[in-house]
């Protein structure tokens, strides 16, 4: 009994810090494109430079630092990430077409001192079957945050600018703050195992190679939707700035409702489950491309939102089953 409401405590905890820092992830991702095209005047060129820089400084946070730290010190390390956020979310607001771009890379620096740690405490919590339900869970407080927080940006649109879309969004950061201290981290490997060794033994394990390979088919795309479909639909369709930003809603529909169906049924076989999941992200992107009209668009996105919704938890899947509880930082940072 006492088991049992542990893991309750820990899934609800679990739910709210991912939903929150997923939430505001996501609109800074997402608002930061627009504010520097239609804000600050950048080209989409710039824009796309923009987006890349800061994504180059997620990966060298999590690679050189969050994958090679002691437990203690990463844990140090995402409590002050977590504190910098409602900064960051305020300085947005504030910021100019010069000092938005050290304000980014520092969110970026920041995110990938998070989002890594949270993927890991999700799956080692509990015997393996608790662990896989808890990180279908996680990607279900993903999907949850990346409806409830583009319908909210939606509606804030048809009354703020993008500069003031980031403040609302602060008590969120403030929340993810909170209760981030409830998390679990993995102990360190024993001494006679260093990092180095991890890193070689992880570097090849086939179950994060599938998954990082895996995952790809999905995360390419979606980071070109993250930087530029709001974009794309306001210069294609000649849409107004909130139902261009509505066009993330559908999407995240699919993929919170994929997810959901995977929280009750974890799949024992990820192989038929993937290669349907890249074919429709084939289709879909073919679709997006090919839409005539914005209503055939947001067809178009609704689809693609259920290989978004698959393609993750099944590829953690196969990270956890395929890596031991030591190894599971290493590992899901390098994913």
């Amino acid at each position: 009994m006492n088991n049992n409401r542990e893991v309750l405590i820990y899934a609800i905890s679990l739910f709210l810090v991912t939903f929150a820092v997923r939430a505001v992830n996501n609109m800074v991702g997402t608002t930061t494109p627009l504010l520097a095209k239609y804000g600050f005047s950048f080209s989409n060129a710039l824009v796309g430079v923009l987006t890349s820089v800061v994504a180059a400084v997620n990966l060298l946070s999590i690679i050189l630092i969050n994958a090679r730290l002691p437990s203690r010190l990463r844990r140090a390390f995402f409590m002050v990430s977590n504190a910098t956020i409602p900064i960051l979310l305020l300085l947005y607001y504030l910021s100019n077409s010069v000092d938005i771009w050290v304000i980014s890379i520092v969110t970026g620096f920041a995110y990938g001192l998070i989002v890594p740690n949270l993927l890991t405490s999700a799956s080692i919590f509990g015997d393996q079957a608790t662990a896989e339900r808890l990180l279908v869970l996680y990607t279900l407080a993903l999907s949850t945050s990346l409806v409830v927080g583009p319908l909210l940006e939606t509606y804030l649109l048809t009354h703020l600018n993008y500069r003031s879309v980031y403040l609302p969004f602060i008590p969120l950061a403030v929340l993810a703050l909170a209760l981030s201290f409830k998390l679990k981290f993995p102990p360190d490997p024993p001494r006679n195992r260093g990092y180095s060794a991890i890193h070689g033994n992880v570097l090849r394990n086939r179950g994060l190679v599938s998954a990082m390979l895996a995952t790809t088919t999905y995360s390419v795309p979606f980071a070109v939707f993250t930087a530029f479909i709001a974009i794309y639909a306001q210069s294609i369709y000649h849409v107004s700035k909130y139902l261009a930003y509505f066009s993330f809603v559908p999407f995240f529909l699919t993929s919170f409702l994929t997810r959901l169906y995977l929280t009750v049924r974890v799949p024992r076989g990820l192989f038929l489950p993937m290669l349907i999941s890249i074919t429709i992200t084939i289709v879909g992107i073919s679709m997006l491309y090919l839409s005539p009209t914005y209503t055939a668009f947001l067809v178009a996105m609704t689809l693609l939102g259920v290989p978004h919704g698959s393609t993750y938890p099944l590829s953690t899947l196969m990270v956890s089953r395929g890596t031991s509880i030591e190894e599971r930082n290493v590992a899901n940072s390098y994913f």
